[in-house]
């Protein structure tokens, strides 16, 4: 259990710090490249889960691919990984100006004003990062392992931040061009979205797939993997789906002490048969839905002698100005150390 907070001068300084901090804390190191005049790249696992990650400093505002393996196949470069969930941009060519046309986060070019790690070593294994980009504008990424319902091989799970800049998108937080999280809303947008290793559960191992897309798509397969293998649909987050609908817009009240933090979940969605089922996976770990009405971007609330850090989704205000906003949409994290 670890937390670490800091400053970074660029992405790649930024990624260098988060593995020293991960392989302080039980993680490897599969491979780190610098930015020279092509990408940089940061492969990290632990148990069984790789983590993939390339960025671009100066491209697009300073972009990152994401991608989440079952190996790490020697090392190779991660769009070339056969274990690869299909959700990164197959560069080989390492001239990568469209990796946000895949799972990536966007506009987070540095430096930055800060960033905070979460990281937890085992039941479940996780890290998540948020970056204040600039001030009072956030990105958040991670991975890890579900909090999971039943007993199933699979549950990792990965996420990146791509907000849309479209001027129809961008002050729009719930629109279904963004990707943040373990998203329910992507729709049509599943290139940019979360997934979740399942080849444990019976369902997925009858459609020969080894992981799960959180595009809230109901549609059976869902796109291939990096491998050719049919993959499946579910959804989560905190953006859509029936508990974020519920219980998202509760605020915290000072004068009650009312702290609500509602738990994400991740669901499973069948379409073999009629009508389409919905089966409870489970929840992000430490990871929380929290309206950020009277909460300052970065507050910390104290909840049963936890300390929960809290932060909004992008830029905490609704101007409808055709700039980053979230509104009063937030997320917390649990710090495991405090």
């Amino acid at each position: 259990m670890a937390f670490q907070t800091g400053t970074s001068s660029s992405i790649e300084n930024l990624m260098s710090q988060l593995s020293t901090f991960l392989q302080a804390n039980g993680w490897t190191e599969n491979q780190f490249t610098a930015e020279t005049a092509t990408i940089g790249i940061l492969q990290v696992s632990k148990n069984s889960m790789f983590a993939s990650y390339y960025w671009k400093e100066a491209t697009e505002g300073g972009v990152m691919g994401v991608g989440a393996n079952t190996s790490n196949d020697d090392n190779v470069e991660p769009w070339l990984s056969t274990g690869d969930d299909g959700q990164m941009y197959n560069n080989p060519n390492g001239s990568p100006t469209t990796i946000n046309t895949r799972r990536a986060v966007n506009q987070f070019g540095g430096p930055h004003v800060a960033y905070w790690f979460f990281e937890n070593d085992s039941n479940p294994a996780y890290f998540h990062v948020v970056v204040e980009v600039d001030t009072n504008r956030f990105r958040h990424f991670g991975f890890g392992e579900i909090e999971k319902i039943g007993d199933w091989a699979g549950g990792e799970y990965c996420y990146g931040h791509n907000w849309n800049q479209g001027a129809t998108a961008i002050d729009q937080p719930y629109n279904a061009s963004h990707g943040y999280g373990l998203d329910a809303a992507l729709q049509n947008q599943s290139a940019w979205a979360g997934t979740v290793k399942v080849q444990g559960l019976q369902q997925a191992i009858d459609l020969g797939a080894t992981w799960m897309i959180t595009a809230g798509m109901h549609a059976n397969p869902a796109g291939l993997d990096r491998a050719g293998n049919n993959r499946v649909n579910g959804m989560g987050g905190s953006r859509q789906g029936p508990v974020a609908n519920a219980f998202s817009f509760y605020p915290v009240s000072q004068l009650s002490a009312f702290k609500p933090l509602m738990p994400e979940p991740v669901f499973y969605i069948t379409s073999t048969g009629s009508p389409d089922t919905v089966i409870f996976l489970g929840t992000t770990p430490d990871r929380r839905m929290v309206n950020m009405q009277n909460i300052a971007p970065g507050e910390i609330l104290t909840v049963a002698g936890e300390q929960w850090y809290c932060f909004p989704w992008v830029v905490k205000k609704r101007d409808l100005d055709d700039t980053e906003e979230s509104w009063n949409a937030g997320t917390a994290y649990r710090r495991e150390d405090a």
